[in-house]
């Protein structure tokens, strides 16, 4: 699993007498995107190591989605239990006050 987002780019060479001068660009070219502290990294990816960079960075972001749901889970749980626990503690503090 790596971070990031595969994509890919035609470029112009710039030489004026290629066939980008007239609009047929070169490539596709494949770019593995990702940031790293607060920066964006580019790096190339080889046209066969395409299909398993995509996939190690789908298999990263399908991680990332899970961790989020169990974050979001979690959060609910101790909300409830919170919620459960003011109650007892209420109750506990009411007993506590009404003793001589």
């Amino acid at each position: 699993m790596i971070n990031g987002a595969v994509c890919a780019s035609k470029v112009r060479c710039g030489k004026p007498n290629c066939k980008c001068a007239r609009g047929i660009l070169h490539g596709p070219y494949y770019h593995r995107y990702q940031w790293h502290e607060g920066r964006v990294i580019k790096e190339y990816i080889r046209l066969r190591d395409v299909e398993a960079t995509r996939s190690a960075c789908e298999r990263y972001r399908a991680l990332q989605m899970e961790l989020l749901e169990g974050r979001r889970h979690y959060a609910l749980l101790m909300a409830a239990l919170r919620k459960n626990l003011g109650g007892v503690q209420g109750e506990y503090d009411k007993l506590r006050d009404s003793r001589p």
